[in-house]
Order: C-alpha cells, then structure tokens, then sequence
C-alpha cells in the first residue's frame, strides 16, 4: 500500500502560500520508495491511449488504431489537431484511467488521495472544509504533446484543487512539459517545471496550460493528475 509522508514541518508554510497565490507545490508527498515504485510503474507498466481534440470532440485512440490509419489519414488527423491548437484551442497527450480491479498500485494511490489523512492536509493547506474526494488519471507527454490554456472550473461539476503529481526523478526545464500559469487576460505568469514526487496543487480557476514537449527531449513527461472534489 503506497504511504503518504507524514514527516512534514511545512504546513503552515504552504497554507500562507496558498492563501496568497492560489497554488503550492507539497514536496516529498509519498514517502520515497512509493514515490519510485509508482514511478517505475507509470513508465513501464501502464498502457496508454492518445486522447486529443478534433472536430469540436475530445477523443482518445491507441497508437495501435493510429498506425492503421492510411498516412493521410494520420495526416489530416494530426493537422486538425494542430490547427486547433494553433486558435488556443485542444489537446495531445496520452492518458490512462486507472481502475482498482486492474491497477493495483494506481488503485492504491487513488485510495491514499482519498485517505482521510490525505483530505485532512489539503483541507488544512486550501482552508476548504468541503472536501469530500478526489479523481486522477496518469498522463504522458512525448515529444509535440501538449495541453493549451484552459480552466478545470467546468459547470456542473464539482472540481475544486487541481493536482499533478510529478513522476519524473529528472526533467530539464528546457525539454518542455511546463505547467504555465496566465492572467485572466492570458498574460503569462508563472511557469513550473515537474518535480518528481511533488504535488502540484491550485485552485481550478487559475488559467493554466502544459507547453508542448521539445524534439529533443531525451524522454516522456509521467504524472498523475486529478482534482480534489466538494
């Protein structure tokens, strides 16, 4: 069963910053193993499918259905999805919905983000008593990945912290994959780099993006990603 560290003297440290920006980063969030064990898995265990926006819908596919479409299928396809991005518009990156029945370790990190323990400290840091559970998905970037500006607040649902929990031990700022904060007007503010075992966690109406991941990044950008619910 993964643990979470519970070897912190930074809470109050990370409830001022919260208070003040909206966004905190809670390093060493799993005790070190776990951290390493989730990450090894994520990397070479987990079966991912490209999800992506294309005429006007988000769909998800495997590279194996994407290396049976003719080339210029696979052309028109990747043109669509670029031209979207190009209006500030869509996504690319692959995805996997973890399920307890076949995901072990992924079931296990979803039960320990739902912990009492767990909801305890990110009550405490975001000053949210409503808290009642939290969702994830595992996300990778290659090479051209990407995740234009957005919001998470959508209507009707009940999103209110969105994390990301990094799972690379090393990443270069140079490669990509940054988690991008902007104004409301679409300024550009801040920008963070992943950090392995840190979770990165803000309030779903900060305007945010990942930059696309460079052609010469050396490897794939892994998280787990969700958002913790009222």
């Amino acid at each position: 069963m993964l643990q979470l560290n519970h070897e912190r003297d930074d809470t109050l440290a990370l409830q001022q910053q919260f208070s003040e920006q909206g966004i905190v980063r809670i390093e060493n969030f799993l005790v070190e193993h776990d951290a390493m064990k989730l990450a090894d898995y994520v990397e070479n265990s987990v079966n991912f499918k490209n999800a992506y926006f294309v005429n006007n819908e988000n769909k998800e596919a495997s590279d194996e259905e994407i290396s049976q479409l003719t080339p210029q299928q696979r052309r028109e396809l990747y043109l669509s999805i670029y031209q979207n991005a190009a209006q500030g518009v869509g996504f690319l990156y692959g995805r996997h919905r973890p399920s307890p029945e076949s995901d072990t370790l992924l079931g296990n990190f979803l039960a320990l983000v739902n912990d009492d323990s767990t909801t305890a400290l990110i009550k405490s840091i975001t000053g949210n008593s409503s808290l009642t559970h939290a969702d994830g998905q595992v996300t990778r970037y290659r090479v051209g990945d990407f995740l234009t500006r957005h919001i998470d607040n959508i209507p009707g649902e009940t999103r209110k912290f969105a994390y990301v929990l990094g799972l690379n031990n090393t990443w270069h700022p140079d490669w990509g994959g940054l988690l991008q904060l902007y104004s409301l007007q679409g300024e550009p503010q801040k920008s963070y780099a992943p950090l392995f075992n840190t979770l990165t966690l803000f309030d779903v109406d900060k305007v945010h993006s990942v930059s696309s991941i460079a052609a010469f990044a050396p490897k794939s950008r892994y998280s787990i990603t969700g958002w913790f619910r009222a």
